[in-house]
């Protein structure tokens, strides 16, 4: 073979080889060093629940990309404090991860626990769900507007369901109150069953909740949406107006995304924001967050780590809020 064909031979192998990187994601990925071994993966809230949910979706699609397993790791306990102290004290490899999600900022606001968003290294994002405004289909209310003009004319008398007092639900409906100029009654129920049979009990007349325990419901025609705390309306419910588009800038959109602890590896964290990313584009990973109600969240790292600090600022003004009215 002469000089002149060799060099040819060469070109075209080196192209090829980049083409085929390209069309095997996984394989690309896997070229370094990092990833050697298995995984572990920290959920800082109960098997079955929505960051559980969210991470098992996420992960499925996760190990194809990245060619090893993830074991999820549900450690639970002092509301989401055990978890994320377990993620913050763990070794900065890039062998622990954890599911960094909106209850994150709460702790440095409320003085918890010595957690900190800074306490992390956050990577891109891969899901949200936002509180949707849920009654009774028999409820005299048929759009938020008339909802809102009916708590406006009759202050604390309608009862509204939420699970947390000063939490991811009461938080969003108290800036909503703020800005609509309106108060309504919040009951403390201690999850989304026991809210859904409240609502259709008649206990409460109306929730802030999330669209997946209330599915199959709004399906039998026994509850119905008013509204959606989102940037945009959900895909699932396409009919549903947002609270923004009705002039109330209210969005709660609550996320999930990839974290560890501080001081991990560049290469481990250019890697996993890679294959976070080809996470997204999966139609299977898509379908499967909205039948649970969810939505893909793409947010690269920096633009996640924003978002959160966002929260935190949102969170700091309601609790602000709440104090003022006790006083």
């Amino acid at each position: 073979m002469s000089k002149r064909k060799a060099v040819r031979m060469i070109l075209i192998l080196s192209a090829m080889s980049l083409i085929l990187a390209a069309l095997l994601p996984s394989a690309c990925l896997a070229a370094g060093d990092y990833p050697k071994k298995d995984l572990k993966w920290i959920v800082m809230w109960r098997a079955g629940g929505g960051a559980d949910t969210a991470t098992r979706i996420f992960t499925k699609q996760f190990e194809k990309i990245i060619g090893k397993k993830v074991v999820v790791n549900n450690i639970t306990g002092g509301s989401a404090t055990v978890g994320y102290l377990a993620a913050k004290s763990a070794r900065p490899d890039g062998y622990t991860l954890v599911t960094i999600q909106g209850d994150l900022p709460k702790f440095e606001i409320m003085k918890l626990a010595p957690i900190a968003i800074d306490d992390y290294d956050i990577l891109p994002s891969f899901a949200f769900q936002s509180p949707v405004v849920a009654v009774r289909s028999d409820a005299p209310w048929n759009t938020i507007e008339e909802f809102v003009a009916d708590a406006k004319k009759r202050p604390e008398q309608i009862t509204v369901g939420i699970t947390d007092i000063g939490g991811i639900y009461h938080q969003p409906l108290v800036l909503w109150e703020e800005i609509a100029g309106f108060r309504i009654k919040p009951i403390y129920h201690k999850g989304s069953p026991d809210q859904v049979a409240a609502l259709l009990g008649g206990h409460v007349q109306a929730n802030i909740t999330w669209v997946r325990p209330n599915i199959s419901y709004v399906k039998e025609g026994k509850v119905k949406f008013l509204a959606y705390m989102s940037s945009d309306r959900h895909q699932g419910f396409p009919d549903v107006p947002t609270l923004k588009e009705k002039g109330w800038d209210i969005r709660y959109e609550h996320p999930y995304g990839v974290g560890g602890p501080k001081g991990m590896p560049e290469e481990a964290k250019k890697f996993l924001s890679e294959a976070t990313k080809k996470v997204w584009g999966i139609p299977e990973f898509e379908a499967d967050l909205d039948k649970m109600g969810l939505t893909v969240f793409r947010l690269d790292g920096p633009a996640y780590t924003q978002h959160v600090k966002d929260m935190q600022k949102n969170s700091a003004r309601a609790i602000k809020i709440m104090d003022d009215r006790k006083k």
